[in-house]
């Protein structure tokens, strides 16, 4: 198993799965790839885990390593150009031969999945939806999982892709990591994705964990995201249920230690994941003619985060204006 990205799911995951099968980390940080090696990786709080993963500093790597079967994307979905652009080239080279890898996007939002299958002209890109909280413990490195709502899904878009998709669930639950494959994998991608722009923004914005948002009076704002999220689904032909909303204040109840990584982002000013979640709700909803003035509000305020990441100059773009849709 190939895993990119070396961030606290990319690394609880190489945890976890490499209990069972041989694992290839890339990461590019020295300091961490050098941690990595010395120490492997290992996962505490609900889920529990340890690993020593081969660690290599490029995507190109996995191809000299070989026999990578899978791949999974862990990185965070503002990457996802650089790393499409890398990713191909490996994946050019074995093209339709048997035994070719796949690729799994093991990320947030609604679209990474169909990016990552766009820019890599590949129809060989599975969709994961994982209801996991992780974050990195500061005094020992170790990856701390305040977060599990089984079972966690995979899916396709092509039939003839199903197989695959069944034993990749297989491996992630034999290794501890309870997954099941659905076939309707676009409303499981919604349900999260609705789920996490109504949670993770506000949270990030009052900077707290779950938990506090909930009981505070944003919650009032996490409930219309949430509704608003629905309707646009629902336009998109996508019922996510006449329960979705009861199960997403239950999903969140169960996260309230939980600190989102939009919240951890917005902390150490590196640029947020709201072009994944509030934006593509957003965009969806405009085409539809859908209204979805909470959200807009709340992507103008995560915006103005990320305009002043890059003012700053930690971007790794030129410097949008405000209230730029490409911000």
């Amino acid at each position: 198993i190939g895993i990119v990205g070396a961030g606290p799911m990319g690394a609880s995951l190489a945890a976890i799965v490499g209990q069972v099968v041989p694992v290839v980390v890339v990461c590019r940080s020295p300091e961490r790839a050098a941690d990595l090696f010395r120490r492997g990786v290992r996962c505490s709080g609900l889920i529990q885990a340890a690993a020593n993963p081969i660690v290599v500093r490029s995507i190109h790597d996995l191809a000299v390593v070989g026999g990578v079967s899978v791949v999974f994307v862990a990185t965070k979905t503002t990457a996802i150009p650089e790393v499409a652009a890398e990713l191909r080239p490996v994946l050019d080279r074995v093209g339709d031969q048997p035994g070719a890898p796949f690729v799994v996007s093991y990320q947030n939002g609604i679209e990474p999945g169909r990016q990552l299958m766009a820019m890599l002209a590949d129809l060989r890109v599975l969709r994961m939806v994982i209801n996991v909280g992780v974050r990195a413990r500061a005094d020992d490195g170790e990856m701390e999982f305040t977060l599990n709502h089984p079972p966690h899904v995979i899916g396709c878009l092509e039939q003839a892709h199903v197989p695959v998709c069944r034993r990749i669930a297989d491996l992630l639950t034999r290794a501890g990591l309870h997954t099941e494959y659905r076939p309707d994998i676009e409303r499981s991608v919604w349900a999260k994705g609705v789920i996490n722009a109504a949670t993770n923004p506000v949270a990030a914005l009052v900077n707290t964990a779950v938990g506090e948002v909930l009981s505070s009076p944003s919650r009032l704002i996490v409930q219309r995201l949430l509704t608003e999220g629905m309707q646009v689904a629902q336009a998109e032909g996508l019922d996510l249920g006449p329960d979705f909303i009861e199960h997403a204040w239950q999903v969140l109840e169960e996260a309230g230690f939980h600190v989102p990584s939009m919240v951890e982002d917005i902390r150490a000013g590196r640029e947020s994941e709201v072009g994944q979640l509030n934006r593509q709700v957003i965009d969806h909803a405009r085409r539809l003619g859908v209204p979805t003035p909470t959200h807009e509000v709340i992507d103008a305020l995560i915006e103005t985060f990320d305009w002043r990441t890059y003012a700053s100059g930690n971007g790794h773009a030129s410097l949008p204006q405000p209230g730029s849709r490409g911000a």
